[in-house]
């Protein structure tokens, strides 16, 4: 087998089959039709990360789990850990977990809750600048989408590019 593209079919097949679920569960679960899942376990398509999110999840398995068929697998000799950030920010901002407001005048990155006036504070330790690169990003997606000629495309272009640029940053750091 080839890159990761060539592997999550099977990946998806294994990971469903070892839960003892029909092809027909899964997709309900995930609220796709069984001829898309079928697609993507054949590998004839290629589900889009939030699809991959939504297998995982049904699945109870991790997103890496259905790309690399393991849980923390390297993709050649480049650094993993770019993608798997991109990952994570992605599907906590996908889910509505995370968001991204900066509070100049308090100097603090604050979210306040639309109900109530509840601070809550995220703290970024390292890739700073391109984890809010990434939510400022994906939040002008998700106002523009109808825009592009090909949005899953582009949103892949925004997280293979995050990924990369924390890539680089762990490079240079080592």
């Amino acid at each position: 087998m080839g890159t990761y593209e060539d592997k999550i079919g099977f990946n998806i097949r294994d990971a469903r089959q070892r839960k003892r679920y029909s092809q027909e569960k899964l997709a309900s679960l995930c609220g796709i039709s069984n001829t898309t899942l079928s697609a993507y376990e054949n590998s004839k398509k290629i589900p889009n990360l939030t699809t991959v999110a939504k297998i995982a999840r049904s699945l109870e398995v991790s997103i890496e789990r259905l790309y690399y068929g393991e849980e923390a697998a390297p993709v050649g000799n480049e650094p993993d850990e770019g993608k798997r950030i991109v990952n994570a920010v992605y599907t906590l901002w996908s889910m509505g977990v995370i968001s991204y407001y900066e509070s100049y005048t308090a100097g603090v990155m604050i979210h306040y809750d639309q109900k109530e006036a509840i601070g809550t504070m995220l703290v970024l330790n390292r890739y700073k600048e391109q984890i809010r690169r990434l939510i400022g990003l994906l939040d002008e997606f998700k106002i523009r989408r109808s825009t592009y000629p090909e949005p899953e495309k582009y949103l892949e272009m925004i997280l293979a590019s995050v990924a990369t640029e924390i890539n680089e940053e762990i490079v240079r750091n080592s």
